[in-house]
């Protein structure tokens, strides 16, 4: 029994490790990135965090992740109204406001639920901020990140260390966390204009799942 304790102690311990390099080396290449970046230089880079976002979730699912059950995963049943929610900004733009769901009506909505000790959440989160700079920041749809496992002064640190300027919320209490059913990090819904779900993701994005989320609820994306 000892040793298995100490074989945990030790994949913890380990997974603990992994986080920091993985959050250093996504500031690293924040800090380093040249002003005018080629699509290749782009390209690259993102493929090279997409194999560290995979090895991350795999890792973390085989030490951490209790084994399948029948139970499904997570997440609230597509083609049901999305449940309301006014949270606070903590984080990259609007911090000070907060965001309530019913007033994004008629706006497509990406809700993306992360922690900072998730480690596929910050591998994903380089390719949500340039969805974002790209698209969203333009009003194709609106991206949101909900953080409830965080200390909101963290969100906060988080976003500026990052470079994130997509919102940052903080659910207080962990309440819209169980209102969406959200049972593993990072999960992802698709709301559309009229405030319904369309799509709902358990597993970092990829272009092509954004792809599809976003075709869910209407918006072209390539």
């Amino acid at each position: 029994m000892a040793q298995k304790l100490s074989k945990t102690q030790q994949e913890q311990t380990l997974v603990r490790t992994q986080r920091q390099e993985l959050k250093h080396e996504l500031a690293e290449q924040y800090a380093q990135r040249p002003r005018n970046v080629t699509y290749r230089r782009r390209r690259t880079t993102f493929l090279v965090l997409g194999v560290i976002g995979i090895l991350a979730l795999v890792f973390s699912v085989l030490v951490l992740w209790p084994a399948p059950t029948s139970q499904p995963l997570g997440g609230i049943p597509v083609g049901t109204a999305a449940p309301q929610f006014h949270l606070p900004v903590y984080g990259g733009s609007g911090i000070g406001s907060s965001i309530d769901l019913h007033t994004l009506r008629g706006h497509p909505v990406i809700l993306n639920f992360w922690s900072e000790s998730c480690l596929p959440c910050l591998a994903e989160v380089p390719y949500l901020q340039r969805v974002y700079a790209r698209d969203a920041a333009q009003g194709k749809f609106v991206l949101v990140g909900v953080n409830q496992a965080d200390p909101k002064d963290d969100i906060r640190t988080f976003g500026t260390n990052y470079h994130v300027t997509y919102p940052l919320l903080f659910d207080a209490g962990n309440a819209v966390d169980q209102q969406y059913n959200v049972t593993a990090i990072p999960t992802t819904y698709f709301i559309d204009r009229n405030g319904f779900v369309r799509s709902v993701f358990v597993q970092p994005l990829t272009p092509e799942t954004m792809k599809q989320g976003l075709a869910s609820v209407g918006v072209s994306f390539s």
